[in-house]
């Protein structure tokens, strides 16, 4: 569930900023553009440690047993 909100929210906030780009004129194009990389950067990083705790999780249950 967390990888599908995580998405959604990047597709969100990207389309914002690429709103953002196109309203406000050419000048924004460079910072607008950063920010948009950082977002899906982030992005892949929550999805990769969601995928860490998931696995983290199954070891400790494997472990119990």
């Amino acid at each position: 569930m967390a990888n599908t909100i995580t998405f959604i929210g990047c597709g969100i906030v990207s389309l914002l900023l690429l709103m953002s780009i196109l309203l406000a004129g050419p000048h924004l194009l460079l910072p607008a553009t950063f920010m948009i990389v950082t977002v899906l950067v982030g992005g892949l990083c929550v999805y990769i440690a969601n995928g860490m705790i998931k696995r983290r999780t199954e070891i400790m249950k494997e472990w119990e047993d």
